[in-house]
C-alpha cells in the first residue's frame, strides 16, 4: 500500500481513515514500545511459534525447504498479515499524489475504453488500493474481485469497502476473497477482461502466473493482463536480495516477457509514456513498472494496435 500525506482532493477518491489497531496488534505495539517494525517482527515470531504447535509438519518444511509451494505461500501470508496488522500506524490511508498518478495509469492500462464494462480480477489486492482507481476509469465495482493470501489484508479491504458503500452505493457488489491465485484458477468458470498483478508478480513464478492468468482471461480485443509495481523493477530486485524466501521473482525484462507470453498467444504492449526504444523503456521501468499483455490476432486481439493510453500518468 502506498503511503504519504493526503490532499483534500485525494481523500475524495480513496477510502477514509483506516480503523484503529485490533486488540492483538495494539498489545504487540505496546510490548514493542511503539516500534511498529519490532511489533511486526514479534507478530511473525508468535505466529511461527503457533504454527510449530498447530502445524508441525508445515513448520518443519518451512525450515528445510522454504521454497516449496505451500511453504512459500505460508511465508507470504504471514508476512502480509503482519504488515496488515499495523497499517493504521505505518501507512496513510491515502496514497501520495505521485502514487495516485501511477495508480491511475495502472487502472487505465486495463480499462482503456475498449470494453465499457470490464470484469476485473485484482491478484494480491492487499487493502483494496486499486479499486477506486478502477472505478474512476469506468470499471464497475460489481464486476470487481480482489484476492489475497493475507486474511488480515482482506479484512482491511472489506472494512474499507463497507465505508465506500456507505458513501457511494455504486461500490456495492465488489468482493474481496482470501484466496491463493492458484485456487482462483482451480475454481474455473469466470473469465475476466482485465487481470491485474499490481505489486504481486514478485511473489509468483512468472511462467506459471501468466499461464494461469491466460486461462482466466476472456478472449477478444478488450482483454488485458496488467503487470505493475509503483516503485519499479529496481525496488523489487532489492526486495529479493533482502528476502529471497518471500520474493521469489523480479520484474521481468521485455525479452523475458515476450518469451513467456508468446507461447500463450499473448503479446507485450507498453504505454507510450515510457518511450519507444527498448533501452529507454527498460530504464523508465526501473522506477515505475507497467506492462500490458493482450491477446494476439489469432485469439481475437488487434494485431499492431496497443489500445493503451498515450499520455503521461495523471
Amino acid at each position: 500500500a502506498a503511503s504519504g500525506r493526503a490532499s483534500g482532493r485525494s481523500r475524495a477518491l480513496v477510502c477514509a481513515e483506516l480503523p484503529q489497531l485490533e486488540a492483538d496488534a495494539q498489545a504487540l505495539l505496546d510490548e514493542a514500545g511503539g516500534d511498529a517494525e519490532k511489533a511486526r517482527a514479534n507478530y511473525i515470531g508468535y505466529t511461527m511459534a503457533y504454527m510449530e504447535d498447530a502445524q508441525p509438519e508445515l513448520f518443519a518444511a518451512l525450515k528445510s525447504d522454504p521454497t516449496r509451494e505451500d511453504c512459500h505461500a505460508a511465508i507470504v501470508e504471514i508476512t502480509w498479515d503482519a504488515i496488515a496488522a499495523f497499517l493504521p500506524v505505518t501507512h496513510s490511508p491515502v496514497p501520495t499524489p505521485a502514487a495516485q498518478k501511477k495508480l491511475a495509469a495502472i487502472a487505465r492500462a486495463g480499462c482503456d475504453g475498449v470494453n465499457p464494462s470490464p470484469a476485473t480480477l485484482d491478484v494480491g489486492c492487499g487493502n483494496g488500493l486499486l479499486l477506486p482507481f478502477l472505478a474512476a476509469c469506468g470499471a464497475p465495482p460489481d464486476k470487481y474481485r480482489g484476492v489475497d493470501l493475507s486474511g488480515r489484508m482482506i479484512q482491511v479491504a472489506q472494512r474499507a469497502l463497507e465505508r465506500k458503500v456507505a458513501a457511494d452505493p455504486t461500490y456495492a457488489g465488489a468482493t474481496f476473497d482470501e484466496l491463493n491465485f492458484k485456487d482462483v484458477v482451480a475454481e474455473g468458470g469466470d473469465r475476466y477482461d482485465a487481470i491485474y498483478f499490481n505489486a504481486a508478480l514478485q511473489f509468483l513464478k512468472l511462467d506459471d502466473a501468466l499461464a494461469a492468468a491466460a486461462k482466466l482471461l476472456a478472449p477478444g480485443p478488450a482483454s488485458r493482463l496488467v503487470l505493475s509495481h509503483l516503485n519499479g523493477a529496481a525496488f523489487v530486485r532489492k526486495e529479493r536480495e533482502e528476502s529471497a524466501s518471500t520474493v521469489i521473482s523480479t520484474m521481468p525484462s521485455l525479452a523475458e516477457l515476450e518469451a513467456a507470453a508468446e507461447p500463450l498467444g499473448l503479446q507485450v504492449a507498453i504505454p507510450s509514456f515510457f518511450g519507444t526504444e527498448p533501452e529507454e523503456i527498460e530504464a523508465a521501468m526501473e522506477d515505475f513498472y507497467l506492462v500490458v499483455l493482450r491477446w494476439d490476432a489469432a485469439h481475437g486481439g488487434i494485431d499492431g494496435e496497443t489500445g493503451l493510453p498515450t499520455t503521461t500518468p495523471e
